[in-house]
């Protein structure tokens, strides 16, 4: 196809002069032509939602393409403007590097957003990267040999450039255009029978670990934590990368991965030059979108109305259950059988339409609100005398829900199931993890150490005293879930040379290895019982089963049968059904699940 080896005389003056400078800022455009088809194939590969078709990929190719190859052709032509014959001598060089870049992030993207893309994709992005990693090694060869032997490109090389590049392109079709996902299962209608249940919490904790309650737990720094792991069972979650907050407390919500619910991050891209309510989920890295508005690209937070799946609250509620939500990521606009719902947006005062309902207690919601000044100096005591003004902001943001949660339990008709998000110690620890790490497990103790130790402590402490204080609230038989999606690790490797090049030595780190945890009390738990294997999608299921319901087929966690007694196992064995996305309202039949042990 190309002249890799074929000798070929010099070109002599007449040909030299014949060279265009016209015809070599074409060559130029070429590789960022090239890279502007390829990034638009990503896109549609990251967005398998958008259709599609010849249309909506030309649209994307002519306007990617078309700024790639502007870039490219000014770039390149401040190098080659009536240098005869150095554009064709750089066109292979260019190409390899396009090539070459472009399956490196096709490899990264399908590896990164494993768990946030449909397999069947995932694989077809890896083919892709494949074919581009041989385009580019024949790019590199033909350039090399070239360069080396200081041969001027003949025709047929020129045209075997051009045919990488197309057959770089045909791939990315033919591959993006065999997609196709699966099927959905059968959504069956289910409805059941209204049966007495615990009053269920669920309270999720930002970037809280057992690495901090366990240590706290011994010393009896958190008794009602401690309580919770000798009568209740535990767990470390395995979480999901990258660690995008909303996606993951999706999952948690809806036991299932990021792919099906749909919720990707906190923010969705309309796309209308592509196609008609095309909407961007992922963006390949580095790709900022906010700054091309005036070509299209619109950005807006992310909303329930992105989920495409049903949450834990919303199968509760719709069984009849009196179901409140409070600061959970992704919910606004959320299920209107909910008794009250405060989306996480309301809490960073966005008191807009659709933020909080009903309309009434959002408006007193408001007045739970507090200033840093408006705290109660007995809960900043234990922080110590000159407390940084993030945690008495961290430490204010959560204590308007909380205070909102407590006045909502103790109304005359409480919500029979609760979940409550509280991102307070997240930010704490993001920021003093590092020195709680270095003063209980290392024995450092130099001040800084401590300080920071101090305050993780003290924020455990104030957490444990909320939860203690919540529980005690509830009458009955009640069941308690606190669960974070992610946790925090000390900085270690190359995070740890990082932090003390740049003095965070205190500040802890989230990533795809920071386990969360699992807290469960309740019903039937094996006391003390520590649950090994847990995932971040098995939450779901296993508070389904905790409150006596069938787990939806599915769904892609399992129940955490561990955390059970036997007994309990023996004389309440797992059901089935296929799905609760077609759950009905009424609950009047049984369900039509299936047993199994």
């Amino acid at each position: 196809m190309t002249e890799l080896g074929s000798r070929s005389a010099l070109p002599d003056r007449d040909t030299v002069a014949r060279e265009s400078p016209w015809r070599d800022l074409l060559l130029n455009t070429l590789p960022g032509v090239a890279a502007g088809a390829q990034l638009t194939g990503l896109l549609f590969f990251l967005n398998p939602r958008i259709p599609f078709g010849f249309g909506p990929l030309a649209r994307g190719i002519l306007l990617l393409g078309g700024l790639g190859g502007l870039t490219s052709g000014l770039l390149l032509s401040l190098f080659t403007w009536r240098r005869p014959g150095r554009a064709r001598r750089w066109l292979g060089w260019a190409l390899t590097v396009v090539l070459g870049a472009t399956a490196i992030g096709d490899w990264l993207h399908a590896s990164w957003f494993a768990f946030y893309l449909p397999p069947g994709i995932n694989v077809r992005l890896i083919k892709v990267a494949v074919w581009l990693t041989a385009g580019s090694l024949l790019c590199f060869y033909t350039a090399l040999l070239h360069s080396l032997h200081r041969r001027p490109y003949g025709r047929r090389s020129q045209f075997g450039l051009w045919a990488v590049a197309l057959a770089s392109l045909f791939v990315l079709v033919e591959r993006r255009e065999a997609f196709v996902p699966e099927p959905q299962p059968a959504t069956q209608p289910a409805s059941f029978e209204r049966e007495a249940r615990p009053t269920v919490i669920v309270v999720g904790l930002e970037g809280a670990t057992l690495d901090a309650v366990l240590p706290l737990a011994s010393r009896d720094q958190v008794p009602f934590l401690a309580g919770l792991l000798e009568e209740g069972a535990y767990a470390r979650l395995s979480t999901l990368g990258p660690l995008a907050g909303n996606a993951l407390w999706t999952t948690i919500a809806t036991g299932k991965y990021p792919y099906k619910h749909g919720i990707l991050g906190s923010s969705v891209y309309s796309a209308t030059l592509l196609a008609d309510d095309a909407v961007l989920r992922l963006l390949p890295f580095g790709l900022d979108f906010p700054n091309l508005r005036r070509l299209g690209w619109e950005r807006r937070p992310v909303t329930a109305r992105d989920r495409e799946a049903i949450a834990g609250w919303q199968v509760l509620a719709r069984f009849g259950e009196p179901t409140g939500l409070i600061g959970w990521p992704a919910t606004v606009f959320d299920d209107e059988r909910l008794a009250f719902a405060f989306s996480d947006r309301y809490f960073r005062n966005d008191l807009g339409l659709g933020s909080a309902r009903p309309p009434e207690l959002a408006e007193r919601g408001i007045l739970f609100r507090l200033a840093v000044d408006e705290l109660d100096p007995t809960l900043v005591t234990p922080f110590g005398r000159e407390v940084p003004h993030p945690i008495l902001r961290a430490l204010a943001a959560d204590l308007w829900r909380e205070s909102l949660a407590t006045f909502l339990i103790g109304q005359e008709r409480p919500a029979r199931a609760l979940f409550l998000m509280l991102p307070g110690l997240g930010d704490l620890s993001r920021r003093y993890f590092g020195g709680f790490s270095a003063v209980y497990f290392d024995g450092v103790r130099d001040p800084r150490s401590q300080a920071a130790a101090g305050y993780v402590t003290a924020y455990y402490r104030h957490v444990d005293a909320f939860l203690a204080s919540l529980w005690g609230r509830i009458e009955g038989p009640k069941l308690l879930v606190v669960v974070s999606a992610h946790g925090t690790d000390a900085p270690s490797g190359w995070r740890k040379l990082q932090a003390q090049l740049t003095g965070s030595t205190l500040s802890g780190t989230f990533s795809d290895e920071s386990e969360g945890l699992l807290i469960v009390k309740g019903r039937g738990l094996e006391p003390g019982a520590f649950i090994d294997g847990a995932s971040i999608v098995d939450v779901l299921p296993t508070l389904l089963y905790s409150l006596g319901l069938p787990i939806a087929q599915d769904l892609d966690g399992r129940v955490l049968t561990s955390a059970f007694e036997p007994a309990h196992l023996a004389r309440y064995p797992l059901t089935f059904v296929p799905s609760y996305e077609g759950l009905s309202p009424s609950g009047a039949t049984p369900p039509s699940g299936s047993a199994s042990e």
